[in-house]
């Protein structure tokens, strides 16, 4: 195995064991790391812009996704994406970061489904970002702090209307 595959791995398998939702029986390791692979093309690393592996996009999807009040669509949408797109491209990670990025732009060329996929992980890596911290993304605040964002206050708590 090669290094940089064995440190995917090995960070998948960190958040896998810290989430402390039983997401294992819905998103596999090998699926976390293609997904975050894909997050971080979406959301590469600019001059201004921080990159998805630096908000936590991943983290927000994995905290998000197990949640009741997480969308049934748009969940099998992006497990079964993630699964048909392991299935369409198993040498995906074994490529070099242009071809990855060049096979991302051919299949949502040419497929209306991948292009959804894509659509619906932009959509969550943009809600990663910009979203309050304590839902998993957003790390240290980076993505307002990218676009020098004011707080509002308040701030919640707690996640998704629990108690305080």
């Amino acid at each position: 195995m090669k290094r940089r595959t064995f440190i995917k791995f090995t960070t998948a398998w960190a958040l896998l064991l810290s989430s402390n939702i039983v997401i294992a029986r819905i998103i596999s390791k090998n699926n976390l790391i293609i997904l975050d692979e894909i997050l971080n093309i979406i959301f590469p690393k600019t001059s201004t812009m921080p990159s998805a592996r630096e908000f936590k996009a991943l983290n927000y999807l994995v905290q998000n996704i197990s949640h009741k009040t997480f969308d049934d669509d748009d969940k099998v949408l992006i497990v079964d994406g993630t699964k048909d797109f392991i299935e369409s491209f198993p040498e995906f990670l074994n490529l070099k970061e242009d071809e990855k990025k060049e096979l991302i732009f051919r299949i949502i060329k040419n497929s209306s489904y991948a292009k959804s996929w894509i659509s619906k992980l932009t959509y969550y890596g943009v809600e990663a970002m910009f979203s309050d911290p304590i839902y998993g993304g957003n790390f240290e605040q980076i993505g307002w702090n990218s676009v020098k964002h004011n707080i509002g206050y308040p701030r919640p708590l707690k996640t998704y209307g629990q108690k305080i």
